[in-house]
């Protein structure tokens, strides 16, 4: 039962008093359960305003604001497993501080966005998402933490410029795609826009140092439409790539792989908290998550990463 249900069952007579008392320090009793178990996570604090609810987050000092419906929203994620993307953060952060000009593509509500401008050295942060609701929360967070890096934008990249219908889940926004990947009886559809990475980058004037990509599936068309920038400017690439995603997307992961490698990148990626260098995805590849370097451009890069190989993880991202 709810407190304001509680709260209306003794005003109206219908619960005495002490049995009120009684039921509702129970209730309260989840706030220093939060105040326990928050303790070791990423989580610092747990704010409850008039008119919202958000987490601040240790060491950043980023603040989130909490959604009531979507069960996958970053900080429910933190609070549910104590961090976020902890295998790879150190070397994705590492790399961003190697780097000026950002792309965060497939942003959702501004994580690494925001983590990204919080980095001296980066001095902008392009964050494409197509989901209007979505959209809000990034722009959102991005006010609230008083981020001026930042430039958001409302559309999704791909291969070619037009507009085309989305698949989003209240319940589960970051699974939001142009397939109906999960296939989900109960998704909402959005037309939203679709521009490519190369025109953007040519209007903007922009050179990108690294990209983070993460759009449920789209990743090779993202890439393909950004070739020719790709190969202009040869950026660090964390991106995700997730074989029953892309299947949905008529391609296999290696088409990412042989587009970049045929540009002179080289891929890895974690396993068992150990950097591994990847030529091809296979039914028995574990991870979803791969870094791309360019081999000319990032050769010190790799050759820091070769090093480590057989280290434990982040023994070298000192070394970045």
């Amino acid at each position: 039962m709810k407190l304001q249900e509680l709260y209306k069952q003794y005003t109206s007579g219908e619960l005495e008093k002490h049995s009120y008392i009684k039921a509702m320090h129970e209730k309260h009793q989840l706030i220093f359960d939060y105040f326990d178990y928050i303790k070791d996570t990423d989580i610092f604090s747990i704010t409850i305003d008039n008119d919202k609810v958000y987490v601040t987050i240790k060491e950043s000092g980023i603040k989130l604001f909490l959604d009531p419906f979507d069960s996958r929203f970053i900080p429910i994620e933190i609070l549910n497993f104590k961090s976020f993307d902890p295998v790879e953060r150190d070397l994705i952060f590492a790399l961003a501080r190697k780097s000026q000009t950002i792309f965060d593509i497939g942003a959702n509500i501004g994580w690494y966005t925001l983590n990204f401008c919080m980095l001296d050295n980066v001095q902008t942060v392009h964050s494409f998402e197509p989901i209007p609701r979505t959209f809000d929360f990034l722009t959102r967070h991005v006010q609230f933490n008083a981020c001026n890096k930042a430039v958001l934008n409302n559309f999704a990249l791909s291969n070619h410029r037009g507009e085309t219908e989305f698949y989003w889940n209240v319940k589960e926004t970051g699974s939001s795609s142009m397939k109906n990947i999960q296939e989900r009886e109960d998704s909402n559809r959005v037309v939203c826009q679709l521009r490519t990475l190369d025109e953007y980058a040519r209007e903007k004037n922009v050179y990108i140092d690294m990209i983070k990509c993460d759009v449920e599936g789209s990743e090779l068309l993202v890439f393909q439409g950004g070739e020719n920038t790709i190969s202009r400017d040869k950026p660090f690439i964390f991106t995700e790539m997730l074989r029953k995603w892309a299947a949905k997307f008529g391609y296999h992961p290696n088409d990412i792989i042989k587009l970049l490698s045929d540009i002179g990148y080289e891929c890895f990626a974690y396993v068992d908290e150990k950097i591994e260098k990847f030529t091809s995805v296979t039914p028995d590849t574990l991870p979803t998550n791969f870094f791309f370097f360019h081999c000319d451009k990032h050769k010190h890069d790799i050759a820091m990463l070769t090093k480590s190989l057989d280290h434990p993880l982040c023994s070298d991202v000192s070394a970045f």
